[in-house]
This record gives structure tokens, C-alpha cells and sequence, in this order.
């Protein structure tokens, strides 16, 4: 059984490092994503992570959304230096294209791909462990 070893609350994300090594970012349901908000996403990901890269679910809530600038940031080496490959679990449909034009326009520097079934998404993000 999957068991949080450590996590980081910050006003719009909750951020928890899991037994089995992934990293795992539930954002704020109704929160627009500013570029900021981003970067302090990235740090906290470096202490969970002891400043190491791992595997990453991103949890989005029924109405997260995201600023351009903080899509464009997402995809730069800046914002991914902790991020082995990420896994987006998303609900609704126009998350699912705004990850997907993200996905195809601002080309991550790691291996993105959208689920919409957690066990999915956690076993891909494992083959990379």
C-alpha cells in the first residue's frame, strides 16, 4: 500500500512525495495558475525530492486553469529540473485540451502524457522509476 512520506501545503497546491517514489501535486480547484505559483510548485518539489528528479502526477482540480505564461514556464528546463516524466489526471474536457495544446505547442522537456484513470497514470509514471 502507497503510503505519503512527506508533503508540502502552499495555498494553491498540496504536494506529497509517495512510498513508491512519485511525486504527487493535487492542485486548487478553482485557481488560475500564475507563473508563480508554478515556480513555488518547483521548489517545494526540490525538498520532497532532496533535489532529485522523480516521476510526477499532476491531480488537477475541476476548475484549474493556467495562464500562459505559467504553461509556457512549465515546459522549460527551469520548471521540469525535478521532473523525470509527468503524468496529468485530468476530469474535465477543457483541461484535457489545454494540457494537450501545452503538450504539442510548448513541447516539456520530459515525457507528458494526460490520463483520465489514476492506476493508468501511476503505472506509467512507475515504468520510470
Amino acid at each position: 500500500m502507497v503510503q505519503i512520506v512527506s508533503e508540502i501545503k502552499l495555498t494553491h497546491s498540496l504536494i506529497a512525495l509517495r512510498s513508491d517514489g512519485i511525486l504527487e501535486l493535487h492542485t486548487n480547484s478553482e485557481h488560475v495558475y500564475e507563473i508563480n505559483d508554478v515556480k513555488e510548485n518547483v521548489e517545494a518539489f526540490g525538498k520532497l525530492t532532496d533535489y532529485k528528479k522523480v516521476p510526477v502526477l499532476i491531480i488537477g482540480g475541476a476548475f484549474t486553469s493556467l495562464s500562459k505564461e505559467a504553461r509556457e514556464f512549465m515546459a522549460t528546463e527551469d520548471s521540469l529540473k525535478y521532473s523525470l516524466c509527468e503524468a496529468f489526471l485530468l476530469a474535465s474536457l477543457p483541461q484535457k485540451i489545454l494540457i494537450n495544446f501545452y503538450i504539442k505547442v510548448n513541447k516539456p522537456l520530459v515525457p507528458t502524457v494526460v490520463f483520465t484513470n489514476k492506476e493508468k497514470a501511476v503505472d506509467w509514471l512507475k515504468s520510470f522509476l
